[in-house]
């Protein structure tokens, strides 16, 4: 969809992708970091799923930036980054077994 002569154009399955990664990133602040992560991560892999399913390519609207196999890379990566990157977080608050390098084990 396209308005002519606005310059606007419609983005399409971005605005789901980001609207999901939007979640995630309110669900990280709010409520659990490593859910929010989940979700971040699905969202940019629907992103990627749907850039290779996407055809013609201009049916992806806002995901079709690059090429479609750098697209589908850089969006494999950055879900699955933001998938590691909040499931080894340490959410847990310092417990006193643990130390620290400013203290000393006793």
């Amino acid at each position: 969809m396209e308005w002519r002569g606005s310059g606007f154009v419609v983005l399409g399955w971005w605005y789901l992708v980001a609207g999901m990664a939007a979640i995630g990133v309110l669900v990280m602040g709010f409520l659990d970091v490593r859910w929010g992560g989940r979700i971040m991560a699905t969202a940019f892999f629907v992103g990627a799923l749907i850039r290779v399913v996407a055809r013609p390519s201009r049916k992806a609207g806002g995901l079709n930036v690059r090429s479609r196999t750098l697209d589908v890379v850089i969006l494999l990566t950055l879900g699955i980054g933001v998938l590691i990157a909040s499931a080894t977080v340490n959410v847990r608050p310092d417990s006193p077994e643990r130390t620290s390098v400013g203290r000393t084990a006793r």
